[in-house]
């Protein structure tokens, strides 16, 4: 599990030991590039306007808290003995509740380009039932249909955890559409570190984009540790705030 704060890679082809790749390379320049001659003209006769106040190491900033259509998938996950699963159990809460639990990632579609392709996590969806009776797993399913059109989950459904997991690994295979609404999540990685350490249970993480400070008009998702100034910096990133029908989306 990637330490809260830093860019979570799920894709093994970024990992920063990758060949010919970097890690802070957000626009595709270490990608393996064909090998050309060092006199070609594009290299010693076109002008390159370099911005000098933009800064190529830097990370883009998280999406802004919006409501947004994306396309959702089913991340696999490793068990205790490294074999790639749908889900896997778990026991969540106070009274102890036996629980199913997947990773999904939800790609944003952005007609604009902006924020097209940016992706969003939630490694717990699972079938912890709530307060309110319901769960993760519940609430997605009901606002997923079928390519049929018909939803996912009959009326009065009355289906074992194993049953409700398995109806959302399967609505999840097409990699369906769906509202979401993203959240700004931040949490001093270094205070989480420390709280491991110590068996405590981690800070309260700050969320909501409207608590972070502003530059010129802009969020900014860097916020330092208020604990313990020596901890410095750490980064806020985008996490699903809800899911929505897509009906519910301007």
């Amino acid at each position: 599990m990637n330490a809260f704060g830093q860019p979570i890679i799920d894709d093994p082809s970024q990992a920063a030991d990758a060949p010919g790749t970097n890690a802070n390379d957000t626009n595709g320049a270490g990608t393996p590039q064909n090998v050309i001659d060092l006199n070609d003209p594009r290299l010693t006769s076109e002008i390159l306007e370099a911005n000098l106040e933009a800064d190529a190491y830097a990370f883009p900033p998280p999406p802004p808290d919006a409501k947004y259509r994306a396309k959702l998938k089913l991340v696999q996950q490793e068990n205790s003995n490294k074999e790639k699963m749908d889900y896997l159990p778990a026991v969540w809460g106070q009274k102890e509740q036996a629980v199913l639990v997947a990773s999904i990632e939800a790609s944003i579609i952005d007609p604009t380009g902006k924020y097209d392709g940016i992706k969003v996590y939630d490694r717990n969806v699972s079938t912890f039932l709530g307060r309110d009776g319901g769960t993760k797993v519940s609430t997605i399913l009901a606002r997923l249909k079928q390519p049929s059109g018909d939803p996912w989950v009959p009326l009065n459904a009355r289906w074992t955890q194993a049953q409700w997991m398995q109806t959302l690994v399967k609505a999840l295979a097409g990699e369906p559409e769906i509202g979401l609404e993203t959240i700004w999540e931040w949490s001093c990685q270094k205070c989480g570190e420390e709280a491991k350490a110590r068996k405590e249970r981690y800070p309260r993480s700050v969320t909501g984009m409207h608590k972070f400070p502003q530059l010129k008009g802009q969020y900014q998702p860097e916020m330092k540790c208020s604990a313990n100034a020596a901890h410095g910096y750490s980064r806020a990133r985008a996490t699903i705030g809800r899911f929505l029908h897509l009906s519910e989306l301007k």
